[in-house]
This record gives structure tokens, sequence and C-alpha cells, in this order.
């Protein structure tokens, strides 16, 4: 979809500008925008394949500013997707490219109320930025439900959650990095007199900061949580091969007689001695209750 508002907002010296909106634009979208905007399709389509490219852009004729926006997915708790969003300014036009509509553009791009560009930038920046807070917050009460049901189950379902959990915060901090980037490299351009501008710059600055900072914390948590696990797994695991260990000693020394026996091993007066058997079961079954006490005591017949 290809929608354009004009007298959107205002340039640098103080002209009006149109707003070019690009929601999932088709091919000839594509090719009527960039005829529109005298730019090449290829500089509006890159995003939209998901191609490389860098969060700012300036050239003589062109300024472009690409970054990722967090859109819950209805019904999900914790789950989301970042939908990249591309600005550009260029003679005459501001234009916003998108692969689904994102509400608060329409809020903020008021042709009643002008703003200047850099302002309108920094207002959509701090709003993508209040858009990861909530995002990060979902994630993490997720992450405490994964932490309750570990120590509770120890369930391997619930690791994986765990894991995707730790991709969701990672793909978060990209966001926040590139944001970062973003609201860094606009501090150069902005007029160092205005200084509403400047606090508008300054406030979003340390509200990205803060939200990054949560979600590296979070980070931080569920790995060692994750860590802790695969701890308590390779404990158990030991601890499994040992009682298994002692079980099969245990049963083996029983087989010691019968097994000299039949490989006819000369056992002395034992076979034709009265009190032979009940003395060689007497010190086996010896044998057997002071081996397992020694298992016992060193915790190998516990599985607890």
């Amino acid at each position: 979809m290809m929608r354009i508002t004009r007298d959107s907002l205002l340039s640098g010296n103080a002209n009006r500008r149109s707003w070019m909106a690009l929601v999932a634009p088709s091919a000839n979208e594509l090719t009527q925008a960039a005829a529109t905007l005298d730019i090449p399709e290829s500089f509006l389509r890159k995003p939209l394949e998901g191609a490389a490219s860098r969060p700012l852009i300036k050239e003589e004729r062109l300024i472009s500013l690409q970054f990722q926006v967090p859109m819950p997915e209805a019904g999900v708790a914790g789950q989301f997707t970042l939908v990249p969003l591309s600005l550009y300014f260029v003679p005459g036009y501001f234009v916003t490219l998108t692969e689904r509509e994102i509400p608060f553009l329409s809020r903020l791009i008021d042709p009643q109320k002008p703003r200047k560009r850099w302002e309108l930038v920094l207002r959509i920046i701090a709003e993508v930025t209040r858009n990861y807070l909530p995002t990060a917050r979902s994630v993490a009460r997720e992450m405490v439900v994964v932490e309750r049901d570990l120590r509770q189950a120890q369930r391997h379902d619930v690791v994986y959650r765990g894991l995707d959990i730790n991709d969701r915060l990672l793909a978060l901090d990209l966001g926040l990095l590139q944001l970062e980037y973003v609201v860094s490299e606009i501090g150069h351009f902005l007029p160092a007199e205005d200084a509403d501008l400047m606090e508008i710059h300054e406030d979003t600055r340390i509200e990205l900061s803060q939200v990054r900072d949560q979600v590296d914390s979070d980070q931080a948590t569920i790995s060692e949580l994750l860590e802790s696990y695969a701890y308590v797994v390779h404990n158990n695991v030991n601890h499994l091969f040992k009682f298994m260990a002692a079980l099969i000693i245990l049963a083996t020394i029983p087989l010691f007689i019968p097994g000299a026996a039949a490989m006819n091993v000369p056992l002395g007066p034992f076979p034709h001695w009265r009190y032979g058997f009940d003395v060689v079961t007497g010190g086996l079954v010896l044998v057997e209750v002071l081996t397992a006490w020694v298992f016992y005591r060193k915790g190998w017949l516990r599985l607890d």
C-alpha cells in the first residue's frame, strides 16, 4: 500500500514536506514510489528483502534511517515480531517503509500539527523504545515461570522454552543496539541552539539505555539459569552412573565362588568340610553387607 499525505511535517528551513507511507508495497508501488522520489528502486527494495544495510545513510539528496520495531503477537504473551522500519528524507518528502502497519506513525505524523523533521524522528524513536519496554517485561515474566518450572520438575520442554526466551532477548538486544547507534548518530545533525530538541534527544538516549540495561540483565539471568540446570543434569547423570556401578559390583560378589568352582579352581578343604557351605555363604554375605555399607556411606546407593 502507498499513501501520500500532503504537508505533514516541516523541513529544517520550515518548508512543508509530504509524508509517503509504504506498507508492504507491491512491485508496481515500489516502482512508482522510486520514480516519485527520484531515487533507485533497489534502495527501497533492500529493506523488504532483508538485505544487510547500515542503520544510518547520509548522501547528498537522501538521509536514510533503519531500525526494528517490536510488535507483540496477538493472544500470545511474550511473543513478538521485530518489524523493520525505514525512514527516508528526500527533497519534498518524508518516507516510511514497513512490512506491516505501525499504528503510532499516524498518531505522531499529524498534518494539523506538523513537527520539524528531527523532532519527528526523535519522537518516533522514543515511541519505538517504549514498545521495547513492555515487550522486555513480558519476556521477563515468562522467564520467571520457566525458572519456577525448572526448580519443580526439571523438564526438558522447559529448557527449550528457556532457550527460546534467550533467543528473543538476543533479538531485542540487537534491535536496541541498532536503535542506540541511530540515536547517537542523529546527535551530530541536531542544531545545538535548539534546547527543546536536545532535551528530547537526551531523554530518548537515557530511556534507550534503561531498556537495554533491563534486557541485558534478563539475558544474564536466563543464561545463569540454563547453566545451573545443565550443572544439575550433569551431576545427576554422574550420580546415576555411580548407582549403577555399585549395583553391578554388589551383584558380582556372590558369583565369585560359583565362578571359581566352575573353572576348577582349587578351593582347598571347603568342598569336603561339613561347615564349608555355611562359612563360604556367611563370608559372602559379610563381604556383600560391608561393601553395600561402604557404598551407602559414600552416597552411591541413594538416588535422591
